[in-house]
């Protein structure tokens, strides 16, 4: 060409013309010819080319590389035909054969069709339609699946279903010498007889004659008010319905006695202030009180999830941590927590199977959950589902009954309960309360209930009371039924008709006006108690001689028969008479506030009636006795002595000595106690306290959880209190039920695997057009125009952006469903830690359980991808790829359901997708920028997020299988993009499989340390 041709001449001899020998069926396919005929004007040039070459020119030729197609006489190579593949030498073109797909650039053959897809003669892209074929299969097949797993376990309910009957026909229609009837303990109780535990296992056993008046106002019967001190014989006649339960009583019993509790925040706010009494075997306690009274916390306090700052706990009359009895604890929340998917029976056989001794066989733990449920009345939905509030299950009373039996199939000594009445209409909390009165006396454990505005027929299922006031301070403890004569003395007389239980909460709320002061402020609750308590003290301590209590005579004129009060063992403990005065100085008068009108001692028997008179709880030894298979209470000797003192005493009748002078009094009820006030140093020194004391027992449970694991792995563990599942039968148990929560519930399994074909299939249609090209050769690129010779110069490449499209999807679907695996059980996980799960077999056997998910989630994602995405490697290489980033995307989510609330996951899982699915994918920014050695401050100190992206390696994965799928020179022969290198494709799968290790350990770790008080 000359050199002084026009360029627009140029480009004006060469033309396109047809590929020599297109059938004509195939698709068109053109190619750049020189010019080969002169034009009427002899100056115009003309050359010719050899097949394999292309000349731009007469003088400039040069030989093709694969991939393009280079016929005779080409001015310009162009990329083989779509449709068509070309020889290694660029000189022929062949139509694409049927079964097979030729995208443009194919050299020596096209790809093969996939199974269930079209690929008729010159196809450019596989027409996989068909493969909506496999997915209607697939879900044919999961239903089948879970159809027979359907019949497998109805057969398995039949059976239980049988075995359940049986049970229950035999507790009905014979006695077991461990069991006795409801109705007989209460004859027991009332002849003292037959109950030898109740009555008079210890010496002296404690018995009251009291004078109640009935209807006629006339005294009861003898028999009908007589009542023992530390049973559980309650002042109401009302006849209940029998109940005959195969229900063996605990092995080990516990009375507990907390004295001068105290919990105050850093800031100086008191959460319980000097807290004291006790909780008897065989008796239920119902704590009640205003909100921020502390209730919950008390529990808490008792069983250790709560530190103490001052007071003490003892067990059986000796001083130690109740926590050490973790798994003879029962705890029942207030909400229902449980697994939602799984049947009544799944739950009960699961807790029996994790915390009932190790030693009794599957078969015993299974007839002790069939024995509960027969017990709980749960026999008609033993085999429904609980529900939540998408999936109608049992009834909200059945629930809360649920919720009672996860305990009691672990066959604890103490069962503490947080509102178990809490969303129950007035009749079932009733059923709830009687069930725990039952529990109580059937089994021999000690039951204590927070309770918020029972019904009066639940309310009077309870034996015993503490009431707490406003701060944390005792108002009342003591039994049920005496509590509306003491809020009668101290002038609270209940109305006609009302409800004890809500009068007494009006009360400490001071909505109630006081009979017999005006000066009455809510705060004077407390030291009504307090100084109640203390003045029975002196009196025994005394030899009962001490004091004398006067009772005004107007009072007493008023309230003729003001009743008697008769506190069994409790704080709230039995005396002959008080009067506490209150002076008001603003008048010069004073006000006499009776507790009692008793004007004599004559109603406390004699020695020779063989009764003693009764303690306070800190002075009172304990009162409830056991059964001939239980542990008997050691008595402490301080309270010996005092007994001792007691009985020389009665040789003599008590003589009383002068009262005590209303003055002494005064202090107490002038003026409510002031808010605590503390410097800034005190603040930070109490801030300080608590914080080592929180870090003491934070390290204190991990350390004592990992020792427990390692013995449970490598040695054989011996627990003191209870020898419960090792460490492989939790990993098993806890698999089994995942399994169960996975593939039962069929619908939801069917979700999931729709959305990952959903994401699919989005990335394949905006990946449908996304390829590898190869640069123009170098010269062409010299007669490009020098705003194009940078694109001519580099291969057009969009298979990374196929990359990130892919680990967008990915990311998305796994984060969004792996979070759920352990996020909507949280609550389920932090109740079973708190009874003795280990979080190692627990984390372990859900990931596992979730592998056929993940690797059904890439088999559908992947599948619904090349439906317009024509991959060009092996289709399996791409479905590890999308498994081992599924994989790594469920351990996120594990992590984030670790660390974040539940409703926020989902908002946070998605900026979490964004982040590694972009900007830390190496494509933009660009990962030669970010790696590069003169990179800037930034990059070089955030380089490692970079090399600790699963996405990365994914993309860079994907992206060399694809492009060595591809005939281009440059391949081979330049560096390839974002500093990716052939030959790196395994060690991608390698640094995958290190990043899923270690998202997997930061996610247990979370699990183990976060919400550790929770977990308590």
């Amino acid at each position: 060409m000359s050199t002084a041709t026009d360029p627009l001449d140029y480009y004006a001899l060469l033309k396109l013309v047809d590929a020599p020998g297109i059938p004509g069926e195939g698709p068109s396919c053109q190619y750049v010819q020189t010019p080969l005929v002169s034009a009427p004007n002899a100056s115009t040039p003309t050359w010719e080319c050899p097949a394999g070459h292309y000349c731009v020119s007469p003088k400039h030729s040069a030989p093709c590389s694969p991939g393009f197609y280079c016929p005779p006489n080409t001015a310009q190579p162009m990329y083989c035909c779509a449709g068509y593949y070309c020889s290694s030498d660029t000189t022929t073109l062949t139509l694409c054969p049927q079964n097979q797909y030729c995208p443009i650039g194919s050299v020596d053959g096209g790809t093969s069709c996939l199974w269930l897809a079209s690929c008729p003669a010159g196809s450019s892209s596989a027409s996989k339609f068909g493969l909506i074929l496999f997915v209607i299969l697939f879900v044919i097949g999961i239903r089948i699946v879970f159809w027979i797993q359907k019949r497998v376990q109805r057969v398995r309910a039949h059976h239980l279903e049988k075995r359940l009957r049986w049970i229950h026909a035999h507790n009905i229609n014979h006695d077991n010498p461990l069991v006795a009837d409801e109705a007989e303990l209460e004859n027991e109780r009332e002849d003292g007889s037959k109950n030898n535990e109740e009555n008079n296992s210890l010496p002296g056993a404690q018995v009251i004659q009291i004078d109640t008046p009935n209807n006629a106002g006339e005294p009861a019967s003898p028999r009908s008010d007589k009542t023992v001190v530390g049973g559980s014989k309650a002042a109401s006649t009302a006849v209940r319905p029998s109940l005959r339960r195969k229900l063996t009583r605990v092995s080990q019993t516990f009375d507990i006695e907390f004295e001068h509790l105290s919990l105050t925040l850093s800031n100086g706010t008191s959460i319980l202030q000097d807290v004291s009494g006790s909780l008897r075997t065989g008796r239920t306690c119902a704590i009640m009180g205003p909100s921020g009274s502390g209730k919950t916390t008390l529990i808490s306090m008792l069983t250790s999830k709560v530190p103490k700052d001052e007071g003490r706990i003892i067990i059986n009359g000796q001083e130690e941590d109740l926590s050490h009895y973790r798994k003879l604890i029962g705890y029942v929340p207030q909400d229902d927590i449980m697994m939602r998917e799984l049947t009544v029976h799944d739950i009960l056989l699961h807790s029996a199977y994790m915390r009932l001794p190790a030693k009794l066989t599957r078969t015993q733990m299974t007839e002790k959950v069939l024995e509960i449920v027969d017990f709980l009345g749960l026999n008609s939905v033993m085999d429904s589902a609980v529900g939540d509030a998408e999936k109608r299950g049992i009834s909200g009373g059945q629930r809360k009954r649920v919720n009672i039996g996860m305990e009691l199939v672990t066959d604890p000594s103490i069962l503490f309960l947080d509102e178990p009445t809490s969303g129950l209409d007035s009749s079932t909390s009733g059923d709830v309360c009687r069930l725990l009165k039952s529990i109580a006396r059937n089994k021999g454990l000690t039951v204590a209930a927070v309770i918020h505005s029972p019904s009066p027929v639940a309310f009077d299922q309870f034996d015993d009371l503490l009431l707490l006031g406003h701060g944390g301070r005792v108002v009342y403890h003591g039994p049920r039924e005496e509590a509306t004569n003491y809020f009668a003395a101290i002038g609270f007389p209940l109305p006609k008709d009302s409800s004890p239980s809500d009068f007494f909460m009006d009360v400490i709320s001071n909505n109630v006006k006081s009979k017999i002061t005006k000066k009455f402020k809510p705060f004077y609750l407390h030291k009504y108690w307090e100084s109640y308590c203390k003045r029975a003290q002196t009196f025994y301590a005394d030899g009962g001689k001490g004091v004398e209590y006067k009772h005004p005579s107007a009072y007493q004129a008023s309230n003729p028969s003001s009743p008697h009060l008769n506190p069994r063992s409790s704080t709230f403990s039995s005396l002959n008479s008080s009067a506490l005065s209150i002076h008001d100085h603003g008048r010069g008068q004073s006000e006499s506030l009776a507790m009692t009108n008793l004007s004599d001692t004559s109603f406390l028997v004699s020695p020779a009636s063989g009764s003693n008179r009764i303690l306070p709880s800190s002075l009172h030894p304990s009162s409830a006795q056991h059964g001939h298979d239980q542990q008997r209470v050691g008595t402490p000797k301080s309270v010996t002595k005092l007994r001792h003192s007691v009985h020389e005493s009665r040789s003599g009748a008590s003589t009383p000595r002068s009262s005590m002078a209303p003055s002494e009094f005064q202090s107490l009820y002038e003026s409510p106690p002031l808010a605590e006030s503390l410097t800034w140093f005190e603040t930070f020194k109490r801030a300080t306290r608590i914080f080592v004391i929180d870090s003491r027992i934070w390290w204190q449970g991990i350390f004592a959880e990992t020792k427990e694991t390692i013995q449970g792995l490598f040695f054989k563990r011996r627990d003191p209190i209870r020898n419960t599942a090792s460490p492989f039968m939790m990993f098993w148990l806890c698999l089994s039920r995942a399994r169960l929560q996975i593939y039962r519930n069929q619908r939801q399994f069917l979700y999931d695997q729709l959305l990952h074909l959903g994401c699919g299939m989005f990335i394949s249609i905006a990946a449908s057009k996304f390829d590898y090209l190869g640069r123009q050769p170098d010269l062409v690129c010299a007669m490009t125009p020098y705003q194009l010779k940078i694109n001519c110069m580099n291969p057009t490449d969009h298979l990374t952006e196929v990359g990130v499209f892919i680990a967008l999807g990915v990311c998305f679907a796994g984060i969004s469903v792996g979070a759920v695996t352990f996020g909507n059980e949280k609550l389920v996980y932090w109740r079973e830690k708190s009874s003795g799960l280990l979080t190692l077999p627990y984390y372990l056997a859900k990931v596992i359980a979730d592998i056929p998910r993940i690797i059904l989630a890439g088999i559908m994602f992947s599948i619904s991808l090349i439906v317009f995405f024509n991959e060009r490697s092996n289709y399996f290489y791409l479905l590890f790829i999308v498994v081992m980033l599924y994989a790594v995307a469920f351990a996120m989510g594990y992590l984030l359901s670790a660390l974040i609330p539940p409703a926020r996951v989902a908002l946070v899982g998605t900026g979490f997708t964004l982040a590694w699915a972009i900007v830390f994918s190496g494509d933009a920014p660009d990962l030669a920028d970010v790696m590069r050695d003169d990179a800037g401050g930034g990059y070089r100190a955030t380089k490692w997020i970079w090399m600790i992206s699963a996405p990365r390696y994914a993309i860079e994965a994907i992206y060399l299988r694809e492009v060595q799928a591809r005939p281009w020179a440059e391949i081979e022969n330049a560096p390839l993009a974002h500093t990716y290198e052939l030959g790196q494709f395994w060690w991608c799968f390698r640094a995958m499989g290190l990043i899923l290790l270690g998202w997997h350990v930061l996610a247990f770790i979370s699990f183990k340390l976060k919400d550790r008080a929770k977990q308590r």
